[in-house]
């Protein structure tokens, strides 16, 4: 039985590449893999597609902040902050 083919064409790594370039809101790296895309006949409709993927990627750790730092300043007293320090970046905690 033969191998199937890989999915990982040049074309597909120039989208997997935009896509990682907007989440890390990197232009020139955006620009860089959107001409390189172009040239290998990408269309435009799969890049805004990598695109809106990235979008969604990206904006989802942001909602959670947003979520928790909602829920905090709702809970009252300065002791509801405090629980949260432990687990702050340099704590030890989410890194």
């Amino acid at each position: 039985m033969s191998q199937p083919a890989s999915l990982m064409t040049e074309a597909v790594t120039e989208l997997v590449a935009i896509g990682a370039a907007i989440a890390a809101s990197c232009e020139p790296c955006f620009r860089h893999h959107f001409d390189s895309a172009r040239k290998l006949g990408v269309s435009r409709e799969d890049m805004r597609e990598a695109v809106n993927v990235a979008l969604v990627v990206k904006a989802t750790p942001h909602r959670k902040v947003v979520e928790a730092a909602d829920h905090c300043l709702a809970e009252a007293g300065p002791e509801a902050a405090g629980k949260s320090r432990a687990a702050a970046c340099g704590a030890g905690g989410c890194c």
